[in-house]
C-alpha cells in the first residue's frame, strides 16, 4: 500500500529540526531525525547532504562519502556538498579525491574564500606541486582572512613546510594584529630559522596580548638568552612560572639566568621550585650550578638535595 507523502511544510519543519540538532551538537538526535527524513525522501539531495554532514561529524567516513556522492548525483556541482565530500576524502586519507572535488568547487565559486582555503588544505595533504602558486593566488584574492591563514599555517607546520607556514602566520598577523596564536606560531618559526630579533618581537607581541600564555613566555626567555639578554630572560621565565606554577623547565631556566646574573639566592629559589614540580630535574640543576661563572659545588648529591629541599 503506497504511503502518503509528508506535506512540504511538515517536511521543512522536520528538516529544520534535524539541522538545529546538528548545529547544537546533538549528533545522535540529528542522525535519528535525518534517518526518518531519508525514509520519506530517499533521493532528496538536501537530505543526503545533511546525512553526509552528520556522518562526517560522527566519524562515519564511508557513510559520509556515500551520502555526499548520492547527493551530488541528484545535484551535480553543488559547492557545499562538494566540500563535504572533499572533507570526507581528506579524513579517509585519499587527498587526490579531495583535490579533484575542491578544484571543481573552487571553480564554481571563484569569489568564495571557504572553497579556496579548503583547496589549499587538499593540495597540502596531496603534496601537490600546485600548492605554492595556489597559495600565492589565494593570498592576492583573500589577504584579510586571518583565521583561515592561521589554520593553514598550523597545517603547513605539521607537514614540515616551515617557510610556507611562516608566510601564512605572517599573513594572519597582518590581517588581525590581535591574533595571539599566529604571533606565537610565527615567533617559534622565526626562532627555528635563527632570526632571533624578529622572534623576540613576535613573542613579545604574543605575551603582551595574552600574559597567561606560559609557553610563549618560555620561548621568549630562550630567545632573550640567545640574544645575550639574561635579565630579560629571567623576567620572561618568571612570567612563565607566574602563568603556570608547575612549569619545571621554566624554573630551571630561571635558575640558570639568575645564576648568570650573579643572583645565587634567587637561582636556588628557582631550582627549588623546579625540584618541587619535577624531581627528575635534579641532574640538570646539578650541572648548571657547577658550570656557570657564578655557582656552588656540593661534594655529595645528598648535600645538593638538602640545599634544594630547604
Amino acid at each position: 500500500m503506497p504511503t502518503t507523502p509528508t506535506p512540504a511544510p511538515v517536511f521543512a519543519r522536520c528538516f529544520a529540526a534535524a539541522l538545529a540538532q546538528l548545529n547544537a551538537g546533538d549528533l545522535p538526535g540529528a542522525d535519528a531525525s535525518c534517518a526518518a527524513l531519508a525514509k520519506e525522501a530517499p533521493a532528496d539531495p538536501s537530505v543526503m547532504q545533511l546525512r553526509a554532514a552528520i556522518a562526517l561529524r560522527m566519524g562515519r567516513l564511508e557513510d559520509a562519502q556515500q551520502a555526499a556522492t548520492l547527493s551530488l548525483r541528484h545535484r551535480p556541482g553543488h559547492v557545499p556538498t562538494l566540500m563535504l565530500a572533499a572533507r570526507a576524502a581528506l579524513a579517509r586519507g585519499v587527498p587526490d579525491q579531495a583535490v579533484t572535488l575542491m578544484r571543481d568547487a573552487a571553480s564554481r565559486a571563484p569569489h568564495a574564500p571557504e572553497p579556496a582555503f579548503l583547496l589549499l588544505h587538499a593540495l597540502l595533504a596531496h603534496a601537490d606541486p600546485a600548492l605554492e602558486p595556489t597559495i600565492a593566488r589565494t593570498a592576492a584574492q583573500y589577504p584579510n582572512r586571518a583565521a583561515e591563514w592561521q589554520e593553514l599555517a598550523v597545517a603547513l607546520q605539521r607537514q614540515d613546510r616551515p617557510a610556507l607556514a611562516l608566510a601564512a602566520f605572517s599573513r594572519a598577523t597582518a590581517a588581525d594584529p590581535t591574533l595571539v596564536p599566529a604571533h606565537f606560531g610565527r615567533g617559534l618559526l622565526l626562532r627555528s630559522a635563527d632570526r632571533m630579533a624578529e622572534a623576540h618581537a613576535a613573542l613579545s607581541r604574543a605575551v603582551a596580548l595574552d600574559p597567561s600564555l606560559a609557553n610563549a613566555w618560555f620561548a621568549l626567555g630562550l630567545t632573550c638568552q640567545d640574544l645575550g639578554d639574561e635579565a630579560g630572560a629571567a623576567a620572561a621565565f618568571q612570567a612563565a612560572l607566574d602563568a603556570r606554577g608547575d612549569f619545571a623547565e621554566a624554573a630551571v631556566n630561571l635558575g640558570i639566568a639568575e645564576q648568570r646574573l650573579g643572583r645565587m639566592d634567587a637561582a636556588v629559589d628557582a631550582y627549588r621550585r623546579a625540584i618541587q614540580a619535577r624531581p627528575d630535574t635534579l641532574g640538570r640543576i646539578a650541572q648548571a650550578m657547577t658550570t656557570a661563572s657564578t655557582g656552588m659545588l656540593c661534594l655529595r648529591p645528598s648535600g645538593l638535595r638538602a640545599l634544594l629541599d630547604a
